[in-house]
């Protein structure tokens, strides 16, 4: 368990680096190049967090995220509104946060993230 524990805590900042690396790369492509691909929007995001180390981490990822940012946030239920620029998809972009959730989670409990409320499914590590 320690060793898995372990393994997701070296993978949170390389999986977290990519994930800045590939949105940062977006947004200059949408700078340098004519017109905007931008498609804002602001979701609400339930989050299975429930400590305030949890929320503030995962909100502090999504504002590092080029194109996006944490609007608000609320601790109980805990839940975060995020602006997103490139939002065409508004399920995807709620899917980000709760991918980036599930890395966090699997690192700051000893029983992996809990299983998404609502549809079953969830990343148990």
């Amino acid at each position: 368990m320690i060793v898995r524990r372990i393994v997701h805590a070296l993978g949170l900042p390389s999986a977290f680096g990519a994930r800045v690396v590939a949105a940062s790369a977006r947004l200059a492509w949408d700078v340098l190049t004519p017109g905007s691909a931008s498609v804002p929007a602001f979701v609400r995001v339930p989050l299975r967090c429930r400590s305030e180390l949890e929320v503030t981490a995962i909100a502090n990822m999504v504002t590092l995220t080029p194109g996006t940012v944490t609007v608000a946030i609320r601790m109980d239920p805990p839940t975060l509104w995020v602006y997103g620029m490139y939002a065409s998809d508004e399920a995807e972009l709620r899917e980000g946060v709760r991918a980036m959730e599930d890395r966090l989670l699997a690192v700051t409990r000893a029983d992996g993230a809990p299983a998404r409320p609502g549809n079953g499914e969830g990343r148990r590590r």
